[in-house]
């Protein structure tokens, strides 16, 4: 069965909120990422970081970030010409970390500490992190590893065993030994996302699930709908063709925030205070929009 129209299928607003436009670039919006602190939305492309504030000129600083670079509450943390460095996110010195002889996949962060996933020339897939200047393996793998998303001390990742079945893994970037959920099969979570439980969108069965403590029992968020690219934080945010919609972890309804524009929607972003996306805007041309999240659940479901 085919997933419903999620414009078709959500609460609809006689008006919607207008977002904020941050920024407009002239690059490829597939090769960028986004991240947030309580001050500001930042934009991490291959070359620089643009700390983007609503009313305020856009800040940029030039970092060889490449591609897989993330934020800690202080620094954005990137692998560059051999090595991991840090780079205060205010501006300052940037700093090596550590010596990585060849470019890895990409990091993911939670306050100050950080992981990556690598994938050795002979296909050996690790997740790593950092023992004072030196790498140091937490799980390995002759599977791939993906999609990995971290909270608190645990790292969350996608393992595919065998082409045919993936389950879901969790291992404390302190060590020890991985945890995981039962597998299953098809097509593998694009994304893992989520600040206190982890949640992903089953693109085969287009469900969102929320994945307990234990990884082996799951709360069904909502089905019959896209959700690609998804992020979750105080709400549940999604990404298709038609637009932006809300989720409520609450009623699990979805609710339109914004439709009918051209332009797929690359990333999405979101805290207690707002959420930010990033958007194809043309040909080489990127857009980053955002909505403040107090008091939008509300008017975006308000009925004609």
């Amino acid at each position: 069965m085919h997933a419903s129209s999620p414009r078709a299928s959500a609460e609809r607003a006689p008006s919607l909120p207008e977002p904020t436009r941050l920024a407009k670039m002239a690059i490829s919006a597939y090769n960028t990422s986004l991240a947030l602190d309580d001050e500001a939305v930042y934009l991490l492309t291959t070359n620089a970081a643009y700390r983007l504030v609503a009313g305020q000129p856009q800040q940029g600083i030039e970092l060889d970030l490449g591609i897989g670079a993330t934020l800690t509450q202080s620094a954005f943390i990137f692998w560059s010409k051999g090595a991991i460095w840090s780079a205060p996110k205010q501006g300052g010195v940037t700093r090596q970390l550590a010596r990585f002889p060849h470019q890895l996949q990409y990091f993911v962060a939670s306050g100050e500490s950080f992981a990556w996933v690598d994938r050795s020339d002979d296909g050996l897939y690790t997740i790593q992190t950092l023992s004072g200047r030196r790498p140091r393996i937490l799980v390995s793998f002759t599977g791939e590893i993906s999609a990995l998303n971290m909270i608190g001390e645990l790292v969350y990742f996608v393992h595919r065993p065998t082409d045919g079945s993936w389950r879901i893994g969790s291992v404390r970037i302190t060590g020890g030994e991985p945890a995981y959920s039962t597998e299953r099969k098809g097509r593998t979570p694009a994304m893992l996302t989520g600040s206190d439980y982890i949640y992903y969108y089953d693109v085969d069965k287009s469900e969102i699930q929320k994945l307990l403590p234990d990884l082996h029992q799951e709360e069904l968020q909502l089905e019959k709908f896209v959700c690609s690219p998804i992020n979750v934080a105080s709400r549940i945010y999604c990404g298709c063709v038609e637009g932006l919609f809300e989720v409520s972890k609450e009623d699990h309804k979805p609710r339109v925030l914004m439709h009918g524009r051209r332009g797929s929607i690359t990333n999405i972003r979101s805290n207690s205070k707002l959420v930010a996306w990033t958007f194809d805007a043309g040909p080489e041309m990127l857009a980053v929009d955002m909505l403040p999240v107090v008091g939008l659940g509300d008017k975006a479901a308000a009925k004609p």
